[in-house]
Order: structure tokens, then C-alpha cells, then sequence
């Protein structure tokens, strides 16, 4: 009743001003408000309360700047003005802090971080089915931002996925801890990740199930009896019968330097085998990618493969020697 009271008074006071209807706690101590500038203007009233134990108690309201609000009492509201938050602090008459807020803003834009074509703001992936992925991002280089919180749960059942932040402070490593790679993976993970510049907060949101983010490491080729052996990458799962891959082969005749993803070179139709020996035919550079037979995930990156002519030469000396 109190607070409808002093709602009202100062609805007087403020005029135009309104008070915000969305707002949620992101940590212990930290409000964020969503911003909507088209239903608020460029200013709006916060509610902020020092705590339930001092409830009808006289307390004064302090900002960061040590400016002393107005308003007393455990109840009061603050006005916050466009992408400007704050920290709030209050006390007991004598002076002692009880308690403090931080009034972050959430703002419908998107500019801590960078889209990347094809990738979007967030990329996700993993090279195996072990539960584990990892997720990247960029900078603005116009923001100095910061990953304040992370939130990862499996859609229904809410699952045991720990996230950490990377030192680098570019990726998270994350960890599902229920995950089983021999069952069907019928929930997603949904993943919502929150930048702070300044007192401005934005939220990024990833969904995916880990068959959609899998992406084999680089296949190992191997040269034996003028044939290649492509080898399953030591990173991939085992049994490699349970988890099979399909290599995408290709050959190309380049006289300087090849590029297995330049579409100018003279080369081959793509061919797809799960056989892991390949011909190896002379001046040829063979190019082999991998993807998870079961599911249309991504490509692996492309390994390149060509005889060195040097040891092509000492092998030749090798033979005629043996010869004479």
C-alpha cells in the first residue's frame, strides 16, 4: 500500500515519465530493464527496493556518483534516462551501506558484437560427439564489452550443461554432462548469452542439437604402395562402424600452389566414398574433406595432399641402385 502511494505521488510529479513494466534480475543485485524507447521516450521510472528486512525503515538512496536521491524509504523509483544505468546504494540514517543495485539496460540493437556472414553473431560447433562444444564470437571494436552471463539448458528437460568463458575472452567452452552419444538426441540446447558495454546489455540466443553443430578435425592422409589411406581423425569416436564418416575427394592439377577451395583449378568431379584408400596418380594434388555420414553437418576443413618430387627423385636412385 505504501508503495502504491508513493507510486502515484510521483507519477504526479514526473508527468510524462513512465514506469517500466519489463524488467528481470540477470544476477544477485543486477536489474535489467528492456528499453523501448517508441513506448517510454527517452527517459523512464525504475523500481529499486534495498531489501524485504527494511521494509517501513528511513532509507536514504545513493547513486554511484554519491549524489543523494530525494526519495527515502525501502521502496523508491529512480529515473533512468536513454542507455544510461547505474548503481544505486542504500543506508541506514547513520551512513551504512545495506545494500546496492546495478540498473543494466537491454536495448533491441545489436552492436557489442559482429555478424559474420553465414554464421550469424554466435558460431557454434564441435569435431565429435563426446558433449562438449565450443561457441565464438567478435568484437565491435567501437564497444568495450564483456560476457556477463551465460545460460545453457536442454529444451524440457533443463539438462546439467556448464558453460565457462575462455581466457581470451572471445569463446566459451561448454560441457553437457548428461549427454549420451549411443542414444537419439531428441532436445535442443538452447543457449542465451549476455554482452554488457557500459550499463547497456544485449542477448544473444543459440539452438541447436549437437548433430547439427559436428564437425569432424582435418582427415589424416597417409602415402603407402602409391596409395593414399585416409585416415578417421584421432579426435572422431569410436567404434568408427557406429560413427562412420564419407570423405569428399578431389583432384587437382595446379602448377603453382593449389587452394582445395578455388573453383579455378582444372579438377576432377567431387567423388564421395566411405573407402579409406584412394589412388594416388601422378602430378595430381588430392584434396579430402569429412562429414558425418548420418547427418547433413558440416564439412571438415579441406587436407591437401601431393607427392614431393624430391623423394619421387630419391626413390628412383634408391631402385636403380638396387639394380646395378
Amino acid at each position: 500500500m505504501i508503495f502504491l502511494v508513493l507510486l502515484v505521488f510521483q507519477l504526479a510529479i514526473t508527468e510524462s515519465i513512465k514506469v517500466a513494466e519489463s524488467y528481470w534480475t540477470l544476477k544477485p543485485n543486477e536489474l535489467v530493464v528492456d528499453e523501448d524507447m517508441v513506448k517510454y521516450g527517452n527517459k523512464v521510472l525504475v523500481p529499486l527496493m534495498c531489501g524485504e528486512a527494511f521494509e517501513g525503515q528511513d532509507i536514504v538512496w545513493r547513486r554511484e556518483s554519491g549524489e543523494q536521491l530525494q526519495e527515502r524509504g525501502n521502496r523508491v523509483l529512480v529515473t533512468v534516462e536513454e542507455r544510461q544505468g547505474g548503481r544505486y546504494t542504500c543506508h541506514s540514517p547513520n551512513g551504512s551501506v545495506l545494500n546496492h543495485t546495478l540498473v543494466l539496460i537491454r536495448w533491441p540493437y545489436r552492436k557489442i558484437i559482429k555478424e559474420a556472414p553465414e554464421k550469424g553473431y554466435i558460431h557454434c560447433s564441435t569435431n565429435n560427439y563426446s558433449g562438449s562444444f565450443q561457441c565464438s564470437w567478435t568484437w565491435d571494436e567501437k564497444r568495450d564489452g564483456k560476457v556477463v552471463h551465460i545460460k545453457a539448458v536442454r529444451s524440457h528437460s533443463g539438462g546439467n550443461v556448464s558453460c565457462s568463458l575462455n581466457s581470451s575472452g572471445h569463446s566459451i567452452s561448454c560441457q553437457d554432462h548428461e549427454y549420451c552419444p549411443y542414444s537419439e538426441e531428441l532436445e535442443h540446447i538452447n543457449l542465451t548469452i549476455f554482452f554488457r558495454s557500459k550499463y547497456v546489455v544485449e542477448t544473444y540466443y543459440q539452438r541447436f542439437q549437437i548433430s547439427d553443430i559436428v564437425r569432424p578435425d582435418l582427415v589424416q592422409i597417409n602415402e603407402k604402395n602409391d596409395s593414399l589411406e585416409l585416415q578417421y581423425p584421432d579426435t572422431w569416436n569410436l567404434p568408427f562402424s557406429y560413427f562412420p564418416l564419407t570423405f569428399q575427394v578431389k583432384e587437382i592439377r595446379c602448377r603453382k600452389k593449389c587452394d582445395c577451395n578455388s573453383s579455378h583449378h582444372r579438377s576432377s568431379k567431387v567423388n564421395l566414398t566411405q573407402d579409406q584408400h584412394w589412388p594416388l596418380k601422378k602430378g595430381v594434388t588430392v584434396c579430402v574433406r569429412a562429414q558425418d555420414d548420418l547427418c547433413n553437418s558440416t564439412w571438415s576443413e579441406w587436407t591437401q595432399y601431393k607427392r614431393n618430387k624430391n623423394r619421387t627423385r630419391k626413390n628412383k636412385k634408391k631402385r636403380h641402385r638396387k639394380e646395378e
